[in-house]
């Protein structure tokens, strides 16, 4: 099995990264970690070269998204204003060449089927997860990953306490990481 995890925080020993390292600690197999804010990842330029030939044509780290080798794919994030942060929705919108690729071309980016995990954190206050859910669900889509309730990992409380102590939400990581090396 190989996994790849997208972990949208910029702190490197924050409460996504606490969940993430859980996770891993169970996960069998390869695990590659790729982050928006430190891997180089350009966010879509509209060049529009994915309307005349399948791809994206910028060259950088989101090629290991593109190789679509991977079994399971995890995006773990904070929200930011209720919503993803920026780099991960620059990551997002690299996504166009699939979608150009289908609507434009009418000549889909073949894509291997795959298993999602999300994993949200957040402190409170604003209006709660929906919009970052519905931005992972596309992601998700978009890469073909297929999200149940069963790999849904939140913990929304983290002002008041912090993910590594929020016993259900480390607890369902270490299930989905046990149940996903199975």
């Amino acid at each position: 099995m190989k996994t790849l995890i997208i972990n949208g925080s910029p702190r490197k020993r924050g409460n996504t990264a606490a969940l993430i390292e859980e996770l891993k600690k169970h996960l069998k197999g390869e695990v590659f970690e790729l982050n928006p804010f430190y891997d180089k990842i350009a966010p879509c330029n509209d060049c529009r070269a994915c309307w005349k030939k399948p791809g994206c044509v910028i060259r950088d780290d989101m090629d290991k998204v593109y190789a679509d080798d991977y079994d399971v794919l995890i995006i773990a994030s904070p929200l930011h204003m209720s919503s993803l942060p920026g780099p991960l929705v620059n990551l997002a919108s690299r996504l166009q060449a699939y979608y150009a690729s289908r609507e434009k071309l009418h000549d889909p980016i073949p894509r291997r089927k795959k298993e999602a995990v999300m994993i949200l954190v957040g402190g409170g206050g604003g209006d709660g997860p929906k919009i970052a859910i519905h931005q992972m669900k596309t992601i998700f889509s978009l890469l073909s990953a297929k999200l149940n309730d069963d790999n849904i990992v939140m913990s929304m409380d983290t002002d008041h306490v912090p993910a590594e102590d929020d016993k259900a939400a480390m607890e369902r990581v270490r299930d989905i990481a046990q149940r996903l090396s199975n």
